[in-house]
């Protein structure tokens, strides 16, 4: 039986909305009505990022607490109500498919939605007084990047013509961000050699900065590296993106005369790889937040991290 996947999950429907809405928000910017273009934006925004996940697959944009919506997703449709997941999720999981829709991305994005649903549920007028400066660059960065999970471009999206204006607030948001970001290296760096201007005192601040603990425990796993500014060792942050098997080894061992058993248990080695998300240096108190700050201040954007696991052997379930 040739399954039928209900159209509000697939991506060729998802994204092609996405494309009608951005076209009504370009004709309010035309109008003039900055809140109305923004409020078109952000509903262009989350039908973009849902067809890049129903490209993967649609059950990625079910809601997972309606069975019904998962069933829908993988082509049995037992209802026409279909629910969708939250824009929160939604921007989590495209962390997922690009290392570059980082954490910042991800509360840019949080936030435009936000505000939408104020507009729309509440009294509130988040949208009114709010210049497009104040978010057009934050959404047309994460525009581009979930364009390109679906080897899509601003051009294919838009069209060339339209394309134009997105893409020149996009460079000139890449070069602000670059010149922030060096501008405030160079002022950690004088602030540190002007408060340290002991050559002796300095070497061992440098030194036992080896020996400070990061207490941050919002990311998954931490790697010490050279602070730009100040030298000193600072701290990488990271959440898991992959896990790869890189070895095994077979085990050995067996039973002895009282029935204990002896030896060591089969083993993998794994490879586990971080983005980053974030760089503190807890002596110069300089701080990197975001993929692209990050890349900006010359420090690697991934580490790496192995460690030997036992294979678990568990119980049967009991159904034999």
């Amino acid at each position: 039986m040739k399954k039928i996947i209900n159209p509000s999950l697939l991506p060729e429907t998802l994204y092609e909305k996405s494309r009608v809405y951005i076209r009504r928000g370009f004709r309010a910017q035309s109008a003039g009505d900055n809140e109305e273009y923004q409020l078109w934006a952000s509903l262009s925004l989350e039908l973009l990022g849902k067809a890049a996940l129903s490209r993967v697959h649609p059950a990625l944009v079910a809601d997972p607490n309606h069975y019904q919506s998962l069933f829908a997703a993988c082509g049995k449709e037992i209802t026409p109500d279909i629910r969708t997941i939250t824009a929160k999720t939604l921007f989590v999981r495209l962390g997922h498919l690009d290392k570059g829709f980082d954490l910042r991305h991800q509360q840019v994005c949080e936030q435009m939605t936000l505000r939408r649903n104020a507009e729309l549920h509440s009294g509130e007028s988040p949208f009114s007084g709010m210049p497009a400066e104040g978010w057009e660059r934050g959404f047309w960065g994460a525009i581009v990047l979930i364009l390109g999970i679906q080897d899509e471009t601003l051009d294919s999206w838009l069209g060339a013509e339209e394309a134009k204006v997105p893409a020149e607030i996009i460079k000139q948001a890449e070069h602000a961000l670059q010149w922030a970001v060096k501008n405030r290296i160079r002022h950690c760096t004088e602030d540190f050699e002007s408060k340290h201007r002991d050559q002796t005192q300095r070497a061992k601040l440098l030194s036992d900065s080896e020996f400070l603990h990061w207490n941050d425990w919002s990311w998954d796993e931490r790697e010490r590296t050279t602070c730009p500014a100040c030298k000193a060792q600072g701290f990488l942050g990271g959440n898991l993106w992959d896990e790869e098997v890189i070895a095994s080894e077979p085990g050995w061992g067996g039973v002895d005369e009282n029935g204990e058993y002896y030896g060591e248990a089969p083993s993998d080695t794994v490879r586990k790889t971080y983005t980053v998300e974030i760089f503190e240096c807890l002596v110069c108190k300089l701080t990197l937040f975001g993929a692209n700050e990050v890349a900006a201040g010359g420090l690697n954007q991934e580490f790496s991290s192995e460690e030997k696991h036992e294979r678990n052997f568990y119980d049967d379930y009991g159904n034999d």
